[in-house]
């Protein structure tokens, strides 16, 4: 049994690929890639038609190919999905990643905290103002989460009197492995009166990258299956939103930088954008969180909702809210839906010691040989 990867470029940071498995008569779980090529073997992870694995070092070129073989069951998992009282919790080798809120109290589910390299938190606490100096503005940002305002007339995005919900339905997928640990959730967005709105399908995986880096796939999917879906043109919202610590914030010293060279809030804000990135002072380090915008979602390149007081968030349906012009509001058309994948980079280092670029140049080009 075989799989090929074809490179279009040198992978020399560590890179999540994945290969299409459905022909593989082999179990979920740990698999073994040999490559015919160079030798090389490669722990991996087969999870339903799909095997996974990180690749560190490989020119540009292909097709590779690669022997797959059953692995004996490790001693140890890469990462672990915990179940708990209305959580998930992810853990790495070096321990926990953050926790997936979804109980029936919780307005819309979050992850939080978001531990970054170091375990050190990279989030602001849930509720505001948990940890000593932290800010308690905006107490709707809840770490990392999804939410728009102004959907079909409901507002999905603050928690004033009135607002909509996103309720938790169910799992499916829930994996851990030695390459990545995660889940799909299930939900539908709700007024505030119970009338649904659309439905939510969000995937998260965590890959096992080593202690320098956390990377995060997050992919959303909006059905519209009670009637078209309007997303109306606001600032409000974030496909995929985080609340960076408050040592980080802009107004404390961070720095707000994008793939378009933009510089600073007033360069960012309401940008559009392929990547971009914030860094500021944790505990005494420079840290930085990064989210990548795949370059097959709708709008791409997306705006960017991202503010010197800590909010940091994608917004590809707005335009007019950001630049006064003319109001583009998007409409899923009953029946259909939409999807959006992001990758979320948590580093060390500022934004030109990490090789950004880099990192999304092999997504992106990954993306569309693997699509």
């Amino acid at each position: 049994m075989q799989v090929e990867l074809n490179l279009p470029l040198a992978i020399t940071l560590p890179t999540p690929v994945d290969f299409s498995a459905a022909h593989i008569d082999l179990p979920d779980g740990e698999v073994t890639l040999h490559c015919t090529e160079s030798g090389a073997v490669i722990t991996a992870q087969k999870s339903g038609d799909t095997i996974y694995a990180i690749v560190n070092d490989m020119p540009a070129g292909g097709p590779y190919t690669f022997d797959v073989e059953a692995a004996a069951a490790a001693d140890e998992l890469g990462v672990t999905v915990l179940e708990g009282a209305d959580t998930l919790s992810l853990q790495l080798p070096q321990g926990h990643f953050g926790t997936y809120h979804f109980g029936a109290d919780v307005i819309r589910p979050y992850i939080a905290p978001v531990n970054g390299p170091g375990q050190i938190v990279m989030t602001r606490s849930v509720p505001s103002g948990a940890l000593e100096g932290e800010t308690t503005d905006h107490p709707h940002h809840t770490s990392l989460w999804s939410a728009f305002d102004e959907v079909n007339e409901v507002n999905n995005w603050h928690n004033a009197e009135g607002h909509g919900y996103t309720r938790h339905k169910s799992f499916s997928n829930v994996a851990s492995g030695p390459v990545f640990g995660g889940f799909t959730a299930q939900g539908v967005w709700e007024s505030a009166t119970g009338e649904p709105v659309l439905d939510e399908t969000r995937t998260i995986r965590l890959y096992n990258v080593g202690e320098e880096i956390r990377l995060l796939d997050y992919e959303i999917t909006f059905a519209a299956n009670y009637g078209d879906v309007t997303f109306n043109d606001t600032k409000e919202a974030g496909v995929l939103a985080v609340r960076v610590a408050t040592s980080m914030d802009g107004a404390r010293g961070g720095i707000i930088s994008n793939s378009e060279g933009g510089r600073g809030e007033s360069e960012c804000w309401g940008k559009q954008a392929a990547w971009c990135d914030y860094v500021g002072q944790v505990n005494g380090e420079t840290l930085g969180v990064t989210i990548f915008d795949h370059p097959q979602n709708p709008n791409f390149p997306t705006r960017w909702h991202v503010r010197d007081y800590g909010l940091f968030a994608t917004n590809p349906f707005s335009t007019a809210c950001f630049n006064a012009g003319d109001a583009t509001p998007y409409t899923i058309p009953n029946g259909e839906s939409v999807t959006f994948r992001y990758r979320v980079l948590l580093h060390r280092g500022n934004t030109e010691d990490v090789k950004i670029a880099e990192f999304y140049n092999v997504w992106s080009d990954l993306a569309k040989v693997l699509a």
